[in-house]
Formats: structure tokens, C-alpha cells, sequence
């Protein structure tokens, strides 16, 4: 009975101990963006501050905690990057609200941050949140201001002044070297961490075999980006004031990263002057083998150092679907791109051709003007181009096995039609098409742990047909060089190339030492004529070519590579016999190259890296320039090839350093290199009238080039933000004829620019930058003043509130035209944005506030100065919806 009796009065005990118990229910939200907040660590203390209880809140904020009581209680809620919220509960009800605001959290007066840069072996890893700002848009407006990584105008990326070796996604290269598709299109919200992988080696086969020091970049996505279909995209629609009428802006961008699959497809298309190439350029891809180059240079006027959304008429469109299959053993990929841009120019164009001096025996004093020859033209054109690209590739790699199988085809329609009033009034159209087909094979094959077996089989067809066509303008002054007005002309070029590359290899790897052996067999056909009939007779010359020029190669290339700890030393020594026919347009040839390089690399310890590499040999010349007679590049240049084969002999130097520390954000490299070159022939400038004639002579030509460069990047941890100094230097002295006369050229040019960046508050962060540039030309010991150019941008972005956000930016450009004579011009632009919620943004933006509408520039190379007066975009306005998933 007393038994029963003390459970009865157990169970009211509790009874009555769970009818006394507090439930302390809430959420906790983020007061900026109305948004729950997960994982922030809810606590209540009592009377003596110790911990009576404790959670997280949930993916939806929530919390919930039962106390006994909460007299005399506060409820602590603490979050990174908020500030702690204290409420008491002595006389509050439930459920709660906690509104989280922005703040730091401090522990024993120690401000606690995630890194910005971490580094653990070979890999840099970048925290992308502590280096976006709020303007930003894509990751590659946050890879920017990274320090160590260099991203150029066009899109291309370096690290510590080397370009990259590979660009991964969560570890797989869907992209190749398109990678310009990501930087522009991945929203920077979505990376966590940009991983910079250096000495990486793309073939795991290769790994402690063959050094490599070229680095890659992996993009590590949120978890939220990750086994999902992403997208956003962007409608803009308003009005220009030069070219008058509507603009359009808009793209549509969708990403899926999953275990299997990966899949990138964006849609672009504006006339606003935003130039869609660098999504389309693939950055890996080197030198068609195939040789091929365009002889017709017709094309419309550009302007250097300004951007191109100052100077671009355009209309452009852009789409592109890269996918990725991950197999049982490999994995598929497919890259298909297609782009349309129709462009406009219109330009006022100074040319003057140096000629010798008369008291030097080298002007023809029987020329109807003295002194040096000067063109004037105002050219306006308009350019069509399309292209359809695709590529397929499947490959396996592992550490016993590499196989790649890379499929490429590419079609280029390119049509210009070029309008010039001037000293030879003319309307030109060129037509010129290129269709190119390649198919690379490659398989490694490792063996008892060090040995490796590779087989390669590289085939290209190219052909690239050219035609120009020439109308004759009538206008009096053509009269004096005796130019039938009316007359039109037509220019036919036929150029095909096939190249073919078998070849295999074997290396072994000793105790840190490789040893290997390549051999294969190159073989190169291509055929090309030309016709241009009924040329004006000002100009002597044939005008008719048609030459096949073909080869066989056979090579062998030993190498020897000591890999040790902190060491790498490589030597390779290549020789080869080729045999040359020319289906007697000029005699066969038979030739033996050989070309010594050696390269050393030291890397004492992660912070420091130093390099020197060497190299000298004998080459063969540019196929292109073997043809006799004359082909026109443009209305009033033509060129001669020559009817002899040479060969050419050069020597180079290289050394280059580098230092990272990356707990203190500090980036820093340097690269110095010096060549020299021989060749046994030089280019002939020749006047006839106002008609130009490149060729080729029987003198030699040596070259000499240096080239310095350097830069320093810093983080700038105290207001968010980063910067970085660099300089260049470059001096290239040549040998040309002009009027059959000897010259001596020498062009000299050194750059200095800077760029910083900050987020110094919550509500304001900036972006400057300045460039500043001296060239100048000597020829035959006589200099050309320096000439100056220099560019400052700046870019300020406040945030009144949390849903508003206006950015200011503006542009100054100062060219100087002759010594002492500077053009001026400055632009101006604004952009307002208003957040409806985290997945609409509206925005209006109003570029050249200033309506600025022409631009002067000049510059100079070897033989010619070049003034032009160039139109620009006027004042435009645009209003956008943006749209996120």
C-alpha cells in the first residue's frame, strides 16, 4: 500500500512540475532583409548570469526552450556579423520576435572574422563574401579585386602573372577555356570560396612525374547552388541620343551543378556597346597549326585605351549550352556557341608614311610632294559577323590512365562594307568566311609506377577564302595618280591547309629524375592562289599567285627533367629534319633545326618562387609570305611576298619571381625578358603615289626586344577592400626599308597603374583605378616626341537604405595628340537600384551624362603615324528588371 501510495504522489509531482514549466518560443529575423536567420545560438541566463538553457534557431529562425521559470531571466541572441540582442522575459509574452541588426561580434575584445585568404599546401583559397561589395554582379567582378589574380579587359586570368592552366566548377572543367561564360554569368552570391590551385597538373597520370607551374582556379559553389537548376536574367529596354533611337539589353542565365551532370546555358543580346566576345573566347586554345591568316585587312576604325561601351555601335547576340557527363569511366562534354554582331563606324583618319630624309639620298625628289606622304579619309563602314562554334570532348583521367578525344569545328561568316571619302574616294566590301575542323587525340598510359607510354594523333583542315571588291569613287583629285573614277575591281584568294601530327613517347621517372623520349612525323599541305585583274598601272606588279607549299617533318625530342624537393631543372633538345616542296615556284628544300631550352625552377619554401628559362635555334618562315606576286589588302595597300625560303635564327632569356603571404594579403611578381632575332630578309615599304607596297628584300633584319613587367597586390583588411601597382616596360628595335632606303626603328614605351578598392562602411564602398602610359618612336637615331596617354576611372556606390542603391561612376581619358597638346574628355554615368525582394530588382542607369559625342587619338608604329576623330555613344537611358531564382 505505502508502495502504490508513493507512486500516486510521484506522478502529481510531476504533474504539477510540467504545469509550472515555460515555453520560450520565437524567431529570429534578419531586420535588413526581413529574411529568418539559421543558426543563431539562443541562450537564457539567470539572475547569475550562468546558463539556464540553450538552442539554435531553425532553417525557418524558430526556436523553442522550457524553463521552470523565467523570473529574473534574459534571452541572449548572438549571430557572426550581428550584433547580440538582450532581452529580459520578465514581462514579455510568447512567441518572440528578434530582429537581428548588422554588427561584430566580439570575444574578449577580439573582433572575429572569417579569412579573406587561406592557404593550405598548394591551394589559396579566397573568401568570396569578404571581397564582394554591393554593386557586384558576377564572380568575375569579385575575382577583380582578389590580390594575386589579374583579370584583363578581355576576360583572361593570371595569377601571379602567369595565365592559368585550368578553370574548374566544383572540381570539373565544364567550360575548357570559354571560362569568360562563368566569370561574366555566375552570380558571386552563389560562390562561396574562388580555390587557386598552383603547380597544378591537369593529368593525374602525370602527378610527381612532371612539374608543372602553371596554376588553376576552382570555383566552390553555396550549398544552395548546388544539385538545383539556378538562374537570372535581365530585360532592359530605353533610349540613345547617339545613335538615336531604342536600346535593348537583355540575358538569360541558367547553371545546374550536380554529382553527375553540369550544365551552363546563357542567352545575351544588347545594342548599348557591350562587347560579348570575351564570353566566346577560349583562352587555352593555341595557334591553328593550320597556319592560315587573313591577307584582306579591310575593317572598321577602333580606338585604343578607350572601352568599348564608349565607342561600340552594336548589335549583338550570343548563345551558348556547355554540358558535362560524368561517366562509369570518364566523362562527356559538349561546347556549342553561336554569336551575331553587326557594328558601325564612322571615323576621320590622318595617315603619314615617314619616308628617308632628301640630304640622306632617300626621298625621289621627282615626286609630286615633298616631305613625308600624308593620307586623309573619313571612312564609314558596317560589319557583319557570325559564328557557330562546337566542340566535344570525352575523357578519362586517373593515375594509371589518360585519354582525350577533343572533336572542334568552327564556321566564321565576316562581311564588311567600308565607305572612304578622301584622297582616294572608294566603297570596298569584303566577304570573308572560315571554315575549320580539327580532331585531337592523346592517351598516357602508366605502368609499374614510374614508367609512361603516350600517343598522340593531331589532324586540322582549315580553308579560308577571301574576296574584295574595290568601286572606285569618282572625284577629281584622283585624276593626278591617273585613277579611272568608276572602275571596279575584284579580288579572289583560295587558301587551304591541311596539317597532320603522329607521334609517340616514353618516359621513365628515377628517384626525382625523368627521362623521356618523343618521335613523330608532321606533315603539312596547303594550297593557295589569288586574282586580282585590271589593277590601276600606278602600281608595277603581278597580281596573280598561285603556290602550294608542303612539308615533311620527321623530329625527335629528348628530355631530361630533375624534379627534388625545392628544384626543377628541365632541358629539352629537339631536332628535326624537314623537307619542303614548292611545286617549283621556288626551289624544294631540305632543313635540320635544332632547339635547345632550358628552364629552372626554385621554390624555397610557399611564400617565394623564382624561374629563369633559356633557349636558341633556328626556324622556319611564315608560309604566308611565300607567294610572288601582289594580293591587296585594302584599297590602297597591297603586298609581295618573296620567292625565296629562309630561315630564321633567335635567342631568348627569361627570369621571373614571385612572393605571396597570404595571412597578410600580400601578392607580389615579376617578369624581365630579352630576345634577339635574325632573319635574313625585311620588309620594303614603297609609295606609288597614294598607294602603298609592303615586300620583302634580300637584307638582313636584326631584332632586339625587352620586356619588364611587375606587380603588387594587398589586401586592405580595415575598410573590406584591396589594392594593387604594376608597371611595364617594353623596347623593340628592327631593321625596315623604306623607299629602298634603310631604317632603323626603334619603339620605347613604359606603363605605371594602380587600382584600390574599399567597403570602409555598410552604406558606401568605392572602385579607382589609373593607367598611365609614354611611347615614343626613334628612327635612324632621330626621336619622335613621348607621346602620353592616360585613363582614371572611378566608381562610388552608396546605400542610403537597404533596398535602394545608386552607384556614380565616371571616366577620365587624357591623350596627348602631339607634344605639349593634351585632349581631354570626361564621362560620366549613374545607375539607380531599387530591391523589390530578394529575387526582383529594378533598376535605371544613364550613361554619358555629358553627352560627349567625338574623340581624338593618335598613334604610331614602325613606319606611319595614325590621327584619327572618332565618333562615340552618346547620352543613353535604360531601365532594367532583373530576375532570380
Amino acid at each position: 500500500m505505502s508502495k502504490r501510495f508513493f507512486t500516486y504522489m510521484l506522478l502529481i509531482a510531476v504533474a504539477f512540475s510540467a504545469v509550472a514549466q515555460v515555453n520560450v518560443t520565437g524567431k529570429v529575423i534578419d531586420k535588413e532583409s526581413n529574411e529568418p536567420l539559421t543558426g543563431a545560438s539562443v541562450i537564457v541566463k539567470g539572475t547569475d548570469g550562468k546558463i539556464k538553457k540553450f538552442a539554435s534557431s531553425k532553417a525557418d529562425g524558430a526556436f523553442a526552450m522550457t524553463l521552470p521559470s523565467v523570473t529574473g531571466c534574459r534571452l541572449e541572441v548572438a549571430m557572426m556579423s550581428f550584433a547580440k540582442q538582450s532581452i529580459p522575459l520578465d514581462s514579455v509574452t510568447f512567441p518572440l520576435t528578434v530582429y537581428m541588426e548588422p554588427g561584430t561580434t566580439l570575444l574578449k575584445e577580439v573582433t572575429v572574422k572569417a579569412d579573406r585568404i587561406r592557404e593550405q599546401g598548394d591551394t589559396i583559397t579566397y573568401n568570396v563574401g569578404s571581397f564582394a561589395q554591393q554593386q557586384d554582379r558576377s564572380i568575375g567582378d569579385v575575382l577583380k579585386r582578389m590580390p594575386g589574380i589579374d583579370v584583363a579587359k578581355n576576360g583572361k586570368i593570371q595569377y601571379q602573372g602567369e595565365d592559368i592552366n585550368k578553370f574548374y566548377i566544383e572540381g570539373s572543367d565544364l567550360l575548357g577555356g570559354k571560362y569568360g561564360i562563368a566569370t561574366n554569368g555566375i552570380s558571386h552570391d552563389d560562390v562561396g570560396a574562388v580555390e587557386v590551385m598552383e603547380n597544378h597538373q591537369p593529368m593525374q597520370v602525370l602527378s610527381g612525374i612532371s612539374f608543372s607551374d602553371k596554376a588553376a582556379i576552382n570555383l566552390k559553389l553555396k550549398n544552395k547552388a548546388k544539385a538545383t537548376w539556378t538562374f537570372h536574367g535581365d530585360a532592359g529596354g530605353g533610349y540613345s541620343w547617339q545613335p538615336e533611337g531604342a536600346i535593348w539589353d537583355g540575358e538569360l542565365f541558367t547553371m545546374a551543378v550536380m554529382p553527375g551532370f553540369q550544365n551552363i546555358t546563357t542567352f545575351r543580346t544588347n545594342n548599348t556597346g557591350e562587347d560579348l566576345s570575351s564570353s566566346s573566347i577560349d583562352f587555352f586554345a593555341g595557334r591553328r597549326n593550320t597556319g592560315l591568316s587573313r591577307y584582306v585587312s579591310v575593317g572598321l576604325p577602333g580606338v585604343p585605351s578607350l572601352s568599348d561601351k564608349r565607342t561600340l555601335f552594336n548589335r549583338s547576340f550570343l548563345v551558348s549550352t556547355n554540358s558535362l557527363w560524368k561517366l562509369e569511366n570518364g566523362e562527356l562534354k559538349a561546347n556549342i556557341d553561336y554569336s551575331f554582331n553587326r557594328v558601325t563606324a564612322d571615323a576621320s583618319n590622318i595617315t603619314t608614311y615617314f619616308l628617308p630624309d632628301v640630304e640622306q639620298g632617300g626621298r625621289d625628289v621627282s615626286r609630286p610632294y615633298d616631305g613625308n606622304r600624308v593620307i586623309t579619309e573619313n571612312r564609314s563602314g558596317t560589319e557583319h559577323t557570325h559564328s557557330l562554334s562546337g566542340k566535344f570532348i570525352y575523357e578519362l583521367n586517373r593515375r594509371t590512365a589518360f585519354i582525350n578525344n577533343t572533336l572542334r569545328a568552327n564556321v566564321d561568316w565576316d562581311d564588311v562594307d567600308l565607305v572612304t571619302s578622301g584622297s582616294i574616294p572608294n566603297e570596298q566590301s569584303a566577304k570573308l568566311p572560315d571554315y575549320y575542323v580539327s580532331n585531337n587525340f592523346k592517351m598516357i598510359k602508366r605502368f609499374k609506377g614510374n614508367h609512361l607510354v603516350t600517343l598522340q594523333s593531331v589532324n586540322e583542315w582549315e580553308s579560308l577564302p577571301q574576296t574584295l571588291t574595290l568601286t572606285m569613287v569618282p572625284d577629281a583629285a584622283d585624276e593626278m595618280y591617273r585613277v579611272t573614277t568608276g572602275n571596279k575591281f575584284r579580288q579572289h584568294i583560295s587558301d587551304h591547309a591541311f596539317y597532320t601530327h603522329e607521334s609517340a613517347a616514353y618516359a621513365f621517372n628515377i628517384k626525382g629524375v625523368t627521362l623521356s623520349l618523343e618521335g613523330g612525323i608532321k606533315g603539312y599541305f596547303r594550297s593557295m592562289d589569288s586574282q586580282l585583274p585590271d589593277f590601276p598601272e600606278e602600281v608595277p606588279g603581278l597580281t596573280e599567285n598561285v603556290v602550294n607549299t608542303n612539308y615533311m617533318t620527321v623530329y625527335a625530342d629528348p628530355e631530361f627533367e630533375y624534379w627534388v624537393r625545392r628544384v626543377n631543372i628541365s632541358l629539352n633538345l629537339p631536332v628535326s629534319y624537314a623537307h619542303y616542296t614548292f611545286d617549283k615556284a621556288i626551289a624544294n628544300h631540305d632543313e635540320v633545326y635544332f632547339s635547345p631550352s632550358l628552364s629552372f625552377d626554385w621554390k624555397p619554401n610557399n611564400r617565394f618562387l623564382g624561374s629563369f628559362s633559356g633557349g636558341l635555334g633556328r626556324s622556319p618562315m611564315n608560309m604566308n609570305l611565300i607567294h610572288p606576286g601582289l594580293i591587296m589588302t585594302n584599297y590602297r595597300t597591297l603586298k609581295a611576298g618573296t620567292e625565296q625560303f629562309y630561315n630564321s635564327s633567335s635567342q631568348n632569356v627569361s627570369a621571373s619571381v614571385s612572393y605571396k603571404h597570404t595571412r597578410h594579403g600580400l601578392f607580389a611578381n615579376g617578369t624581365v625578358m630579352q630576345s634577339w632575332t635574325h632573319i635574313p630578309y625585311t620588309m620594303s615599304q614603297q609609295l606609288y603615289g597614294d598607294y602603298v607596297v609592303y615586300s620583302y628584300a634580300d637584307a638582313d633584319n636584326d631584332s632586339r626586344m625587352l620586356m619588364a613587367m611587375g606587380s603588387v597586390g594587398k589586401t586592405l583588411d580595415f575598410m573590406r577592400g584591396s589594392c594593387n601597382v604594376n608597371g611595364s616596360f617594353s623596347r623593340n628595335e628592327s631593321q625596315l626599308l623604306s623607299q629602298q632606303q634603310s631604317v632603323n626603328s626603334v619603339s620605347t614605351g613604359w606603363s605605371i597603374g594602380g587600382k584600390i578598392n574599399g567597403n570602409p562602411c555598410r552604406w558606401f564602398s568605392f572602385d579607382y583605378s589609373i593607367d598611365y602610359s609614354d611611347s615614343r618612336l626613334t628612327m635612324n637615331g632621330m626621336s619622335e616626341s613621348w607621346l602620353s596617354t592616360m585613363e582614371n576611372e572611378l566608381s562610388l556606390t552608396f546605400i542610403p537604405y537597404r533596398k535602394w542603391q545608386w552607384t556614380v561612376s565616371g571616366e577620365h581619358y587624357r591623350n596627348e595628340i602631339t607634344e605639349n597638346s593634351f585632349n581631354n574628355v570626361v564621362m560620366l554615368d549613374t545607375k539607380l537600384i531599387y530591391q523589390l525582394n530578394k529575387r526582383i530588382e529594378l533598376a535605371a542607369s544613364l550613361t554619358n551624362i555629358l553627352n560627349k559625342r567625338s574623340y581624338n587619338y593618335i598613334t604610331y608604329s614602325q613606319l606611319s603615324s595614325f590621327e584619327s576623330r572618332r565618333q562615340l555613344r552618346g547620352r543613353q537611358l535604360l531601365f532594367s528588371i532583373t530576375l532570380r531564382k
